[in-house]
């Protein structure tokens, strides 16, 4: 079964984007390595929340653009009115019946490839859920201030990790945990 990993590029100070909800300050110091390309090659699914999701200006981008070629599950309450471009790799679905049920079709569609989980709320309602197998957490040398937190709203449960990896670029560090059962 696919493994589920929760990931995302965070400041040290730990937000997801600035006061004004952007990222590219975050990604300033992305340099993909082999190891990091080799990893999102691994990636055979996509569970987003919708303002993930609404973050692109134009939804038609993410089939010619998105760097995941993959099958895309958005959990929301409210799917949109126009259903956005596909290409024969990437498609999107509007998932309304929770994270379990994102989380299931994925992994359906992922097939023996990791389900990659990006979006502060759907990343923590998976934590919550105890359906995170790792948590990889790439930091930013920047402090935001403020912003949205990356690990938020988890004040009732306990959550273990064990660290099983990190990769070094010259300009950040991603760390990878195994989530403790």
């Amino acid at each position: 079964m696919a493994k589920v990993c929760f990931g995302m590029i965070a400041s040290l100070d730990g937000f997801i984007n600035d006061r004004h909800g952007k990222l590219d300050k975050l990604y300033e110091s992305f340099k993909p390595s082999d190891e990091i390309n080799e990893e999102m090659a691994r990636t055979g699914a996509v569970v987003m929340g919708r303002r993930t999701y609404d973050m692109a200006e134009d939804p038609d981008t993410y089939a010619d653009h998105y760097e995941f070629q993959v099958p895309i599950f958005v959990v929301t309450h409210h799917p949109p009115t126009r259903h956005p471009k596909e290409n024969s790799q990437l498609s999107i679905s509007f998932v309304t019946d929770g994270i379990e049920a994102a989380i299931q079709k994925a992994q359906s569609a992922a097939g023996q490839k990791n389900v990659v989980v990006l979006g502060a709320d759907v990343g923590q309602q998976a934590l919550r859920a105890n359906l995170v197998d790792e948590l990889q957490i790439a930091f930013a040398p920047i402090l935001l201030g403020t912003g949205t937190r990356m690990l938020e709203h988890l004040e009732d449960v306990e959550i273990h990790l064990e660290k099983i990896r990190t990769i070094e670029t010259d300009k950040q560090i991603e760390v990878y945990y195994k989530v403790s059962r």
